[in-house]
């Protein structure tokens, strides 16, 4: 797995814990924020500046209640780090790190599954898969959602293979998709990483999960603009670069003596001449362009994902995005609305709508 970035870590977070801070979020409404005049003047507000701009009172339940789950966090990555170096790593001895998977069972805070990603992901197999096994086992949320991730962003293709069984696992005993896996698929599908999209995409086909279409409808094909002043001249735009992207003569060179310079010496004369050339013909400038990419990989498992739910075939809609987006809005989607209609009629002993 590729180290991830503040943002990325912070994405990661967020999918795993949204759904656990839920019941915070509803308290948070219900605190107000203390006046300055009531502020001790002699003191230092060290909140985080989210407290402050979300309007949560710094001594209410919610703000304290973080405090001690960062000060937790802290303390259990600090010993999470202790492991990792005792029995992971470039050891190899297999009981040593036998022991250190089993030290790492023992934090089954779900908070805490966002950090161990974070601090084992350069570990080999068999710490990951562990890991995959913890988050299966605690059957919550962050779990769900922990495995998710590692189903899109872990390197390792037989990693990945494992945590999308595994979620699938998940997704048939709830019958249905936990929220948090939908955040983790949507922030892969979001990543700009072509690779990337391709797992979340797959991930998305395997569980079925219908939301994702429009999301693969959005990431078929893509362009990004290279932009120059020339262009803003013509309305498409600006840019740092200078000068045109690219030029094409078509035409014809003629020389000629523009000057004449003579030249004297004792005895001797002569004639220094300038040649100057004169272009005939066309000059083709390119002062704009845009780069697009076609995503096969996203195409293939659209249209297996589409066929396989649909009934039909949607390969014929190829690259045209305002056709898949106008089937699925026309189409696929009063279908699904049809068909779980007429399965809830059919369990309740109702009529079944007609098709």
């Amino acid at each position: 797995m590729p180290p991830m970035n503040t943002r990325m870590l912070r994405r990661l977070v967020v999918s795993l814990t949204l759904a656990a801070w839920s019941p915070l979020m509803l308290a948070q409404s219900t605190e107000r924020a203390v006046p300055a005049d009531d502020a001790g003047s002699g003191e230092t507000d060290a909140s985080p500046a989210w407290i402050k701009r979300l309007s949560i009172d710094p001594a209410g339940t919610t703000a304290i209640r973080y405090a001690d789950q960062q000060k937790a966090r802290v303390a259990a990555e600090k010993a999470l780090r202790k492991i990792r170096a005792k029995h992971f790593g470039p050891i190899k001895n297999v009981p040593i790190r036998q022991e250190g998977i089993v030290q790492l069972r023992e934090f089954t805070d779900p908070a805490l599954f966002a950090s161990m990603i974070r601090l084992f992901e350069r570990e080999g197999t068999d710490v990951r898969t562990a890991l995959l096994d913890h988050f299966e086992d605690s059957h919550s949320p962050e779990g769900d959602a922990a495995m998710a991730w590692m189903a899109i962003f872990d390197a390792e293709e037989g990693v990945r293979a494992n945590a999308t069984k595994r979620v699938r696992a998940r997704v048939k005993y709830a019958g249905e998709i936990p929220a948090p896996v939908k955040y983790a698929v949507y922030e892969g599908m979001r990543s700009g990483s072509g690779d990337t999209v391709g797992n979340a995409a797959r991930l998305a086909s395997g569980i079925e999960m219908y939301d994702a279409i429009p999301w693969m409808i959005a990431s078929l094909v893509t362009g990004q603009p290279v932009q120059t002043p020339q262009a803003q001249t013509v309305g498409l735009g600006g840019g740092d670069r200078q000068g045109a992207l690219a030029w094409i003569m078509v035409g014809q060179q003629t020389a000629f003596v523009s000057d004449l310079t003579p030249v004297v010496g004792p005895s001797a004369v002569a004639f220094d001449p300038q040649l100057s050339v004169v272009n005939e013909g066309v000059v083709l400038r390119v002062v704009d362009a845009v780069v697009v990419t076609y995503n096969v990989t996203i195409f293939n498992t659209l249209t297996e994902f589409t066929e396989r739910a649909w009934g039909k075939p949607t390969r014929e809609l190829g690259w045209n995005i305002p056709a898949w987006r106008e089937w699925y809005a026309t189409e696929f989607v009063p279908e699904m609305k049809r068909r779980a209609e007429a399965k809830k009629a059919e369990a309740t002993g109702g009529v079944v709508p007609p098709k």
